[in-house]
């Protein structure tokens, strides 16, 4: 795919806050909304403001009924108002989901301006800035942690109802006892927005949502510079890693933690690519700091170094050099890890939490799939069937992920699609997946230069994935219709998609 030219408005790194700067940014939003993208852009700010509103309604409310009760609004929150709020909600979504659609074809062609896929993130992302949660109850759980550890309760040792209070009241009422499952940088991190925002845990989804912005900011920026330095189209790798409505909805509406370690991730790569061994290690080792699925990211940063070594001809043995390399990122991630732990102060009890994930049950696992089908036709229990069938997935999933490694280490570009496989491979036969786990894969698609019948699939992928969940956070696929929906969609997606690829670009012909 040919690279886009890059300009600075493209890449919004205006290098001060001076007049002329910000006269920059003015200039290249204008040309943005003013050009090509310009109703697909409006189109999907109006989709977000609404999402925004209905989830006032049908989000993930806290318990004294959010913003609407607040404005002598609380009809909304349930009968007839929480029907119109999730009527608002799914338009919302259809929006941002047509306007996405709208900018790919350009973007997989190379005709999309890194500035306008940047624009549509922002744009995009902004309007959510005071929703309530979106498609999830874990913000919540992710405060109440915070709220423990500031507490001087370790949320590796007690679930959420050992500190009672205002946090623990807003966490849903099955997860109350439950172990964190985060590593000590999530604590630290979220213990940090608690010690902000004091007792009060809306203002906390506020701080906590400025936080993910300013993380997603850093997002943009990283997979822009993995785009340039792998010879890969910009507007088209943040069109599908940082505008695409799994970002939106479930990074900056759900306010998923999947946001910090996969920052840190790409930058581990993009560190590696640039041969900083050190660095990528520590970053890599702060990522799995959040959460442990950053390590399917380590075993690739050998052949990433390794390429960079083989380009060096001033090196003789370039496989020692890269295994000297690959050490010393070990031990730096090794140490920011055990770093990053003393500073928490709370040791490595969330690794024994890791099998909480046991208890979600839904069908984005292959696994769990495979394990409702047996039950349905054979009858046999739920549970003793999912028992084999997760573990016939993870022996499963160490034979795929050994050899995705193995045969993904010719050059950087292999490695970078050996990720993604590896990252696929995970999703499906992990015990549990859910649709923000996609946004990794998202992140590093164009980098890893698919073909078009993958990034087809991608792209289907993605409104399946955002048709799986519902406003408050409630799993869609159980039920017949609107699982039937979700898989409608993503067909009709997929007819489109490829009929608007066959059809030449007016952009392109003159």
């Amino acid at each position: 795919m040919p690279p886009h030219p890059a300009t600075v408005s493209a890449t919004g790194t205006a290098s001060s806050s001076s007049p002329g700067a910000v006269r920059e940014v003015t200039t290249s939003a204008r040309r943005a909304l003013s050009g090509p993208s310009g109703p697909a852009l409006w189109r999907g700010t109006l989709g977000a403001a609404l999402l925004t509103v209905g989830g006032f309604g049908a989000g993930s409310l806290p318990v004294d009924g959010g913003p609407a009760a607040a404005v002598g609004l609380p009809g909304f929150t349930f009968g007839h108002g929480q029907v119109l709020a999730l009527v608002l909600c799914w338009t919302g979504i259809a929006l941002l989901v047509t306007s996405w659609l709208a900018l790919g074809p350009r973007a997989v062609r190379g005709l999309l301006p890194a500035r306008d896929a940047v624009w549509a993130t922002a744009l995009w992302s902004v309007p959510l800035l005071p929703s309530v949660p979106l498609f999830s109850t874990d913000a919540w759980t992710y405060l109440s942690q915070g709220a423990m550890s500031a507490a001087g309760i370790s949320p590796y040792e007690h679930g959420a109802e050992a500190n009672p209070g205002p946090f623990t009241d807003e966490v849903w009422q099955d997860w109350r006892t439950t172990t964190a499952p985060y590593g000590p940088l999530h604590v630290l991190l979220m213990r940090g927005i608690v010690t902000v925002t004091g007792e009060n845990p809306s203002v906390g989804i506020i701080v906590l949502r400025m936080v993910v912005l300013a993380a997603l900011a850093g997002l943009v920026a990283l997979v822009i510079a993995l785009a340039r330095r792998t010879g890969v189209d910009t507007g088209a790798a943040v069109w599908m890693g940082c505008a695409s409505p799994l970002t939106i909805v479930h990074l900056v509406g759900g306010l998923h933690n999947e946001v910090f370690p996969l920052l840190a991730c790409l930058l581990a790569v993009l560190l590696a690519v640039d041969g900083r061994a050190a660095g990528a290690g520590v970053t890599l080792g702060l990522a799995v700091a959040v959460k442990v699925n950053a390590v399917l990211v380590a075993p690739f940063l050998l052949w990433i170094l390794l390429a960079r070594r083989r380009r060096d001809p001033a090196v003789a043995r370039p496989v020692a050099r890269a295994l000297a390399d690959t050490a010393l990122a070990a031990v730096a991630a090794g140490a920011a890890f055990a770093l990053t732990t003393l500073a928490a102060g709370l040791g490595v009890g969330w690794l024994g939490a890791l099998s909480v994930s046991d208890r979600i049950i839904n069908y984005l696992s292959v696994p769990t799939a495979v394990a409702h089908l047996v039950h349905a036709v054979t009858d046999s229990g739920l549970e003793d069937v999912l028992s084999v069938t997760r573990s016939v997935g993870a022996v499963l999933l160490a034979c795929v992920l050994v050899v995705v490694w193995a045969t993904h280490r010719r050059d950087t570009p292999t490695a970078l699609r050996g990720i993604v496989l590896a990252l696929v491979a995970f999703f499906l036969l992990n015990s549990v997946s859910w649709p923000w786990y996609y946004v990794w894969v998202a992140a590093f698609w164009f980098a890893a230069r698919p073909g078009r019948r993958a990034t087809t699939a991608a792209v289907a992928g993605t409104v399946f994935l955002i048709l799986a969940i519902g406003p408050d956070g409630s799993t869609s696929l159980y039920s017949p219709v609107l699982a039937a929906a979700a898989v409608v969609a993503a067909l009709v997606t997929a007819w489109w998609w490829r009929r608007r690829l066959r059809t030449p670009s007016p952009e392109r012909a003159s």
